[in-house]
């Protein structure tokens, strides 16, 4: 069990998005759990709060290839992005990092990204439209439990409106801090840069999103070695590692180099991992084995090389376990592009179990992971509103489908996993292989 603090969720509610890569229209994904008493227990009401809400500790993506489900994960790291490095950056982040639909023969409607999340005991809804890398609008609105929604401020075009009552608390300064702003800077980002509040706690939440888009184990066993340098972090990895029993319940690590610097000029996600979350230096790590004589009795330790002799499967499982405990430990959020495809199924559906069981996860620390594995669909393993799915419309945009809400219902009775692969839940197209007969000529031997 993880160690608890006192502490305030700072969660996500729900993200939008429109005219991003592949999502043509407005397509939503929400974390408020539905109205169903089924696994009420996995949800999480935030006990510092007056809202009348539960939410989801984990969401799930499913489906099938170029479905759009790694451009949904994209977007809301675009929208981190362009918060945190808006402002530091010698050229236009946009450029690197929205692209709108390009399906459609006449697309003159900018990218718009928006983001619902609790901070604070308050309610933000944050958000910024770009067309041509330039951003043409931005809001900030916040609501409290017993006060409706205001807004901080609305920018449009190079004009601003803002809360009389903030700026009076910020000494006037939001009209003459709106003269930094272009058109390739987020004022939000200006605000948060400058400790004005409350962006410079907004920025921070932003910095508590974890996007990974390529797993590679070797990189994240340097992440997992220098969280290990926590104390609080090793009791429970250590406690992690003897559950899973991996054959070693303990493991040595020690820093030999300087790894290679990060530059802004990498692909933007990529940036972000390199700067954010890696070490600056390499670790070497052994992992501890208990030895034998020829009776079976035991005979002392010996170390192997976790790189160079441990299998595949247990090297992800060491750089993969420490990224979800550093988020469950520090109530963060965890974007993950394919989880199942790092593991055998069981340790998959584990892993997201983890999540969404309150002992394990007390802090509310986030998942949105994206998947082809239905077994999380087999006997109810999660609930019926932790899963969209996904799919091109005629259009060839993508569309998310929330697989359970309010006049989409799955009944409990229902097999969910049987509806996605036959039934309205179907997201994959019937394949005719017949289509292929003539076209691959093969020499016979």
């Amino acid at each position: 069990m993880l160690i608890s603090f006192n502490f305030r969720p700072e969660m996500i509610i729900s993200f939008n998005l429109e005219n991003f890569l592949s999502f043509g229209s407005k397509n939503t994904l929400s974390f408020i759990a539905t109205p169903i008493k089924d696994k009420a227990d996995k949800t999480f009401t935030p006990p510092s709060y007056q809202w009348d809400y539960r939410l989801l500790r984990s969401v799930g993506i499913l489906g099938y290839n170029s479905a759009g489900k790694s451009n949904f994960l994209k977007a809301i790291a675009a929208m981190k992005y362009a918060v945190l490095y808006s402002t530091i950056s010698s050229t236009n982040v946009f450029t690197s990092s929205i692209s709108p639909f390009l399906l459609r023969k006449e697309n003159l409607e900018p990218t718009s990204l928006e983001i619902l999340f609790f901070l604070n005991n308050r309610k933000y809804r944050y958000g910024f439209k770009i067309l041509d890398s330039l951003i043409t609008e931005e809001w900030l609105y916040y609501s409290e439990p017993t006060v409706r929604e205001n807004n901080l401020f609305y920018r449009q075009g190079g004009g601003i409106t803002y809360n009389k009552n903030w700026n009076k608390d910020v000494d006037n300064s939001l009209e003459p801090l709106f003269k930094r702003a272009n058109g390739q800077t987020l004022f939000l980002s200006i605000l948060g840069i400058l400790n004005v509040r409350p962006a410079v706690e907004i920025l921070k939440w932003f910095e508590k999103i974890t996007v990974i888009e390529t797993f590679d184990a070797d990189t994240f066993i340097d992440f997992t070695s220098e969280r290990l340098q926590d104390e609080i972090f090793k009791i429970n990895f250590l406690g992690i590692l003897r559950e899973a029993s991996l054959g070693f319940h303990t493991i040595v690590e020690s820093k030999t180099a300087q790894a290679a610097q990060s530059k802004l000029s990498l692909d933007f996600m990529d940036f972000m991992v390199q700067n954010e979350l890696l070490p600056k230096v390499k670790y070497v790590v052994h992992t501890v084995h208990t030895m034998f004589d020829n009776e079976g009795k035991e005979a002392g330790t010996i170390r192997f090389d976790l790189r160079q002799q441990e299998s595949a499967g247990t090297k992800k499982f060491f750089g993969l376990i420490g990224l979800l405990l550093d988020s469950m430990l520090k109530g963060s959020i965890l974007l993950f592009d394919e989880l199942d495809a790092q593991f055998h199924f069981a340790m998959y559906e584990t892993l997201v179990i983890f999540f969404n069981n309150a002992k394990i996860n007390p802090k509310g620390a986030q998942l949105i992971f994206t998947s082809h594995n239905t077994t999380l669909l087999k006997k109810s393993k999660i609930r019926r509103d932790q899963l969209y799915t996904i799919i091109k419309n005629t259009k060839s945009e993508s569309e998310l489908r929330r697989i359970h809400e309010k006049g989409n219902a799955v009944r409990t009775d229902q097999s969910i996993e049987k509806e996605y692969t036959e039934g309205r839940l179907k997201t994959h197209p019937d394949i005719d292989f017949n289509l292929f007969t003539g076209i691959l000529d093969f020499p016979e031997y």
